[in-house]
């Protein structure tokens, strides 16, 4: 076998070698940005789905404080209670799913707006999903027990005792998924920037 004829064999091995490399990294990346988007579309549809019961919530804690109109120890709760769904439904209000064929640079700024807005929100959703709670279960218990918890101080104490140790749990399970969401959000940011950085590699080899 001649030199040339060899030497054209190395550069046609080299060109195939090189476009599977470009091959396996396209692909890399592709699997990479699947599985950032995918963590993230996983917490977003949790938000939306939150958001969206807030609403429903807020016309329970309306149709409840209508049904118990006469009574304004259960009325006014319930009304605060629906009002603190809906003010909690408008200021997730925001939260949009997120247009994956975008670039990653713009994926990665909307899932760092998202944690920015998450974290923000956190404490504020726990207090009113506590408020609703606590202004719904009397009413629930006068509707379906016929059992007035403003009528006995042992009762309405007991109510307290147990609210209290509720909402402590609910608050630390609360922090716990939203601590768990951040770590996510933050690793698919982790993961995208990589990206960024290796698109831009390849664009200037």
């Amino acid at each position: 076998m001649e030199l040339d004829e060899l030497k054209n064999l190395w550069q046609a091995d080299d060109k195939n070698l090189d476009s599977r490399i470009r091959l396996n990294n396209t692909q890399l990346m592709k699997m990479n940005i699947e599985n950032a988007a995918g963590e993230f579309s996983k917490i977003i549809n949790i938000s939306l789905l939150g958001r969206n019961m807030a609403l429903v919530y807020c016309f329970i804690s309306i149709g409840m404080a209508i049904f118990m109109i006469s009574a304004i120890e259960y009325s006014v709760p319930a009304i605060f209670g629906g009002m603190a769904m809906l003010w909690s439904f408008i200021s997730h209000l925001s939260i949009e799913k997120p247009d994956y064929n975008d670039s990653i640079v713009q994926l990665q700024k909307n899932i760092c707006k998202f944690r920015i807005h998450l974290a923000a929100n956190a404490r504020y959703d726990i207090f009113l999903v506590a408020l609703w709670v606590l202004s719904v279960v009397p009413i629930f218990i006068k509707i379906v027990y016929n059992f007035s918890l403003f009528n006995s101080n042992k009762a309405l104490a007991i109510f307290c005792l147990v609210g209290c140790v509720a909402l402590s749990l609910m608050i630390a399970l609360s922090r716990k998924a939203y601590a768990e969401y951040d770590r996510t959000l933050k690793k698919s940011e982790a993961h995208l920037a990589e990206l960024i950085e290796f698109e831009t590699k390849s664009l200037n080899e």
